[in-house]
């Protein structure tokens, strides 16, 4: 006959602490799982609620976004592009004259964008900016981005020197294309600015948030890497609203 194998009682025991702690974990990380998607979700319905304040969407564009059908994005509903044509004194992004051209006709309202520099003279950026734009200036106001890297922080610019340097560089762009300016830039570096004669100008604020602002916002970028879809592909696009309504919107682009 053959013998029964007789196991220790805690065998069975750890068997089934072991099944135990794996049903544990597998539903931990379902919870996990769950928490994070209904998260995700919640904060999707949160920023559509939140772009419904802004029915003028439009897109920032650069080299780096590639070819760009400006009719679907009409078609798509929006309703301007700011295309950057150059930065600092020498560097210009090579596809703002091939985007400008395919941009017309499109029914969005064109806007270009110069990057400031810290370390070129005002005058040399403005002939790089010349030399680039031409007559492809657009409809809507010229943006002068400001951004901040190394030791070019917010604090920087609370100097008197770089502030005279950017009015002197805006103030050459005014005069040259007689249209108005806004300066493009984080919240952090328009406070830095915002007491000085450069707190005159509208300002574009680079932020997540998407809360009110006040009427000298002009745009607003939200997602600097945001998805489009155009013909059937997807494409990263810079996300931004005008901070108004349609009928202010109407108006201002026409001022």
């Amino acid at each position: 006959m053959k013998r029964r194998r007789i196991e220790p009682i805690y065998t069975n025991t750890y068997k089934q602490l072991r099944n135990r702690s794996r049903r544990l974990r597998f539903f931990s990380i379902l919870l996990i799982l769950i928490v994070i998607i209904g998260g995700w979700f919640g904060y999707q319905h949160y920023r559509d609620q939140q772009l419904r304040q802004y029915p003028v969407k439009g897109v920032t564009l650069n080299q780096a976004n590639g070819f760009v059908d400006f009719q679907q994005l009409a078609h798509q509903g929006y309703q301007f592009a700011y295309l950057r044509a150059t930065s600092g004194a020498t560097y210009t992004d090579d596809q703002f004259q091939s985007n400008y051209d395919r941009s017309q006709g499109s029914n969005l309202e064109i806007g270009v964008y110069h990057v400031y520099s810290y370390t070129t003279s005002p005058v040399d950026q403005l002939k790089n900016f010349e030399q680039e734009v031409d007559q492809r200036k657009g409809q809507l106001p010229v943006a002068v981005q400001v951004t901040t890297y190394g030791n070019y922080d917010a604090r920087y610019l609370e100097g008197a020197k770089p502030r005279q340097k950017l009015q002197q560089f805006i103030s050459l762009v005014q005069q040259r294309y007689n249209k108005r300016i806004i300066i493009w830039c984080t919240p952090t570096v328009w406070r830095a600015l915002a007491d000085s004669s450069l707190g005159r100008y509208n300002n574009w604020l680079q932020t997540g948030s998407l809360s009110r602002q006040s009427k000298q916002t002009a745009f607003i970028e939200y997602n600097q890497n945001a998805t489009v879809k155009l013909n059937g592909q997807s494409q990263t696009v810079g996300a931004a609203v005008f901070n108004g309504s349609q009928h202010r919107w109407n108006t201002w682009i026409t001022n």
